[in-house]
């Protein structure tokens, strides 16, 4: 019995360190797993901005957070910031790099610090705030050459690079641009190589040296591998092949090569890169002569840059937005560190407290501590289990959250704010997709012609209203046409706030007679409509034109979309001009009739007085 009580405390120590020894094999391996995850990630991550992924990386962060694994955790918030920024939610890409440096900012790890500067320089160029960007450089560069060890070194600085390079492309400095980039070559990384040959080839590009360019090109070319793997690497290598065959005077082969591109870019967010294609589209179908598609794509090109105009200053106010919201972070963040400054001392007078009574207790414990380690390992299964079923419930509620929060972060970007109709951006998203659904429906008609009808509204005299009342008055008028707007469409028609006071309708599977009904009807509904601003009540009327889509003349020459929208534009001016409160919608082309399509668009009113355009009106004509 004496032998048996003796043997006790070995007992109790081997046990422990075998249970202690289970729970690192287990922990190596939760690590191992996590860190192959967060490489699947990366790698999806360079072959797709996918939302989907959003959820898998958010049960990464969690899990590296339980097993303290803060390296893990802010490359997590790295990539979800990533992802978050490529679809234009800057404010909470902002505060998720921010929450990637406030966690390294305690480990020595200054080559993950200094990814985290670069990552914020690149967010920060791309809200065209330059000077922010270059100290964001400045000190990743000092943590690179001064603390990074020296196998690291070289990936970061050929980033810091080409990030230095871009920042100068992006401020007109193209020699001091190409000076910086051809300083560092990565022969590593085929991804990172390809991006500095491509920002020396836009350098040169910039500065007129096509042949330099042409000769970088060359070379990227022959990364199909690397090319085919990442859409925007490829999508810029086109794009700047298209340029360099442009100013080589290959006009054909720049329209071909640039057609390629921006059909890749189709459902995509690269409105930079749409936009300089169809700027250099236009370009080569000048040269060429073919001044139609030239000024078709100077048209494409120019509401792009409209709509990029548009997101640069959405951005700027999402910026200020997540400023304040992280110094209100760190606010809290102090109140917090204050908290766990009391709780710690707390917990020592505790501690103290368990060790005097485990003193005074030293003969009765090691006989119970092979009983509390049973019970112990068994509670610690058990928990275990809860806990796992618990984070999978976790897991399961925070997917859902995040799927509805990016629900509305699409509505956001396609949403007016003021009248909570769809704005251009989503006009330009969904457009394409339904003109040709409308064909296919048109081509299936044989009783009667249906056609797709593109309808401009514009209220009148909006400035007065403006002016006489207040800019609150315009919003109130406003709100009220877009409602009365939603009344009078179906559900399968078009209802766009085109701008200002302008509304955009497309009304697919229509016949001229019922658009008419229909425009007629909202003509009235606005004459009519109780307007009431500042308890006075108002009148308010508008102006209508429409065009029917598919539209061609006696050649056989069809209308572009863009072209039919130019029509109706013309109609409703034809309407403020000759009478207001009024519509005229085109119905046709008279028999025959081979005139250009600009001569349809510049001479609408004389042709429609000559009878060779056929159109309706309100008034009497």
């Amino acid at each position: 019995m004496k032998l048996h009580w003796f043997a006790l405390p070995f007992i109790w120590l081997l046990s422990f360190e075998a249970w202690g020894n289970l729970g690192n094999s287990n922990s190596s391996s939760q690590k191992e797993d996590l860190n192959k995850m967060l490489g699947h990630l990366t790698t999806q991550l360079k072959e797709d901005y996918d939302l989907n992924l959003l959820p898998q990386i958010r049960v990464l962060r969690e899990q590296s957070k339980q097993l303290g694994e803060k390296r893990l955790q802010a490359k997590s918030l790295l990539l979800e910031g990533l992802i978050r920024q490529h679809f234009g939610d800057y404010k909470n890409s902002l505060v998720l790099h921010n929450d990637a440096l406030n966690i390294v900012s305690g480990m020595n790890a200054p080559d993950l610090e200094a990814s985290i500067y670069l990552a914020l320089a690149q967010l920060e160029m791309s809200l065209e705030r330059f000077r922010f960007a270059q100290q964001l450089l400045e000190r990743a560069y000092t943590l690179i050459t001064k603390r990074v060890s020296a196998e690291q070194v070289e990936q970061l600085l050929a980033e810091y690079v080409l990030w230095q390079g871009t920042l100068h492309i992006m401020r007109g400095s193209y020699r001091q641009a190409l000076s910086i980039l051809s300083s560092v070559v990565s022969q590593e990384q085929k991804e990172l190589s390809i991006k500095l040959a491509l920002a020396r080839a836009w350098a040169h590009l910039n500065i007129g040296e096509h042949l330099n360019a042409s000769k970088l090109l060359q070379s990227v070319a022959g990364e199909k591998s690397a090319l085919q793997k990442n859409l925007k690497l490829r999508v810029r290598y086109k794009l700047m092949s298209a340029m360099a065959f442009l100013q080589d005077g290959q006009f054909t082969n720049a329209i071909d090569e640039a057609n390629e591109a921006l059909g890749e870019t189709f459902g995509t967010r690269f409105l930079t890169e749409q936009s300089m294609l169809q700027n250099t589209l236009a370009g080569a179908y000048a040269q060429l002569g073919d001044f139609e598609q030239a000024h078709l794509y100077l048209k494409r090109f120019a509401m792009t840059e409209q709509a990029l105009n548009l997101q640069k200053r959405n951005n700027k106010l999402l910026q200020l937005e997540a400023q304040y919201t992280l110094a209100a972070q760190k606010q809290q963040l102090s109140v917090l560190e204050k908290d766990n400054a009391l709780q710690a001392q707390q917990l020592i007078q505790h501690q103290q407290k368990i060790d005097n009574a485990h003193l005074a207790q030293q003969r009765g414990v090691l006989g119970m501590l092979l009983v509390a380690l049973v019970f112990g390992f068994g509670y610690w299964r058990w928990q275990n289990k809860r806990y796992l079923t618990v984070l999978k419930q976790q897991v399961a509620e925070r997917t859902a959250e995040l799927a509805e929060r990016n629900k509305r972060l699409q509505a956001l970007s396609f949403t007016d704010s003021l009248t909570g109709l769809n704005n251009r951006h989503y006009f330009f998203s969904v457009i394409d997709a339904q003109v040709n659904s409308s064909a296919v429906a048109t081509h299936a008609a044989t009783s009667e012609k249906h056609e797709m009808i593109f309808c401009l509204l514009d209220i009148d005299h909006f400035k007065k209203v403006n002016d006489s009342y207040g800019h609150a008055a315009g919003d109130t008028v406003l709100q009220s046409v877009a409602d009365i707007l939603k009344q009078c469409t179906r559900d399968s028609d078009l209802v766009i706030r085109w701008g200002g006071e302008e509304f955009l309708m497309v009304m697919p599977n229509m016949t001229h007679a019922e658009a008419t009904e229909a425009v007629e009807r909202v003509r009235r509904q606005v004459e009519c409509f109780p307007f009431v601003v500042n308890e006075q009540a108002i009148q308010v009327t508008c102006s209508i034109g429409f065009a029917p889509y598919p539209l061609s003349n006696e050649g056989g020459k069809s209308l572009t979309w863009e072209q039919v929208l130019e029509l109706a534009d013309n109609g409703l001016y034809m309407a403020k001009e000759e009478s207001r409160n009024a519509w005229v919608g085109l119905k046709g082309l008279s028999r025959p009739f081979n005139a250009p399509t600009e001569q349809l668009i510049s001479d609408y009113k004389k042709l429609i007085s000559n009878g060779q355009l056929l159109a309706s009106t309100s008034y009497e004509t």
